[in-house]
């Protein structure tokens, strides 16, 4: 796992970029999203790119909230400063940027060039190819007594026995012949014996 953790992320990068002016309204936006099948958009302001909004942000911050989609603007939902890092860093950087800023995006840099965007998901979507097969544990068929270790088919074999042996049958129905058994965690007393 630790060789894949060290791969460069232009491995894992997807490379469809669609990026809007951050005067574009969210509904033209979202168009795009579904046209281009992307689930993010960066957002360009005064010729930079400067942002990047995902659907999640449509859902969270215009649906939500009840704003319009044909009014509100890129701009005012963008998440700026964008986060970036470059095609040659490797897998733990950006995982480690990922979780640092707490986001599911990266956009990545060729030098000062976007080339596409890495995401959490295909990170560790894609980590799972990698992954080491563990053995499965054989569950016990029969369940232990936590008092005596004694061994029962089902629960309910275990709770009969349970009220039978260690605490007393009918002790709950008001039969207290058994009680002197339990033992109690106050000192002794002259009090008449309750439960």
């Amino acid at each position: 796992m630790s060789n894949v953790l060290d791969r460069p992320i232009s491995d894992f990068i997807d490379m469809t970029l669609s990026i809007q002016d951050s005067n574009q309204t969210v509904s033209d936006s979202v168009k795009k999203m579904e046209e281009y099948g992307i689930d993010s958009l960066l957002i360009r302001d005064g010729g930079e790119i400067k942002g990047i909004i995902t659907y999640r942000d449509v859902l969270f911050d215009v649906v939500s909230k009840g704003k319009d989609p044909t009014k509100t603007k890129l701009k005012e939902i963008m998440h700026a400063p964008l986060l970036s890092i470059q095609k040659n860093a490797k897998i733990k950087d950006a995982i480690f940027l990922m979780t640092r800023n707490n986001v599911r995006r990266l956009v990545v840099f060729d030098d000062k060039v976007p080339i596409g965007v890495i995401s959490q998901k295909v990170l560790v979507g894609n980590m799972t190819k990698y992954a080491i097969t563990l053995p499965e544990l054989e569950m016990p068929t029969r369940i232990k007594c936590p008092y005596c270790s004694s061994a029962f088919d089902d629960k309910t074999a275990l709770s009969t026995h349970i009220d039978n042996i260690h605490i007393g049958r009918g002790l709950f129905d008001g039969n207290l012949s058994r009680i002197d058994d339990l033992g109690t965690i106050y000192p002794p007393h002259d009090f008449p014996k309750t439960i």
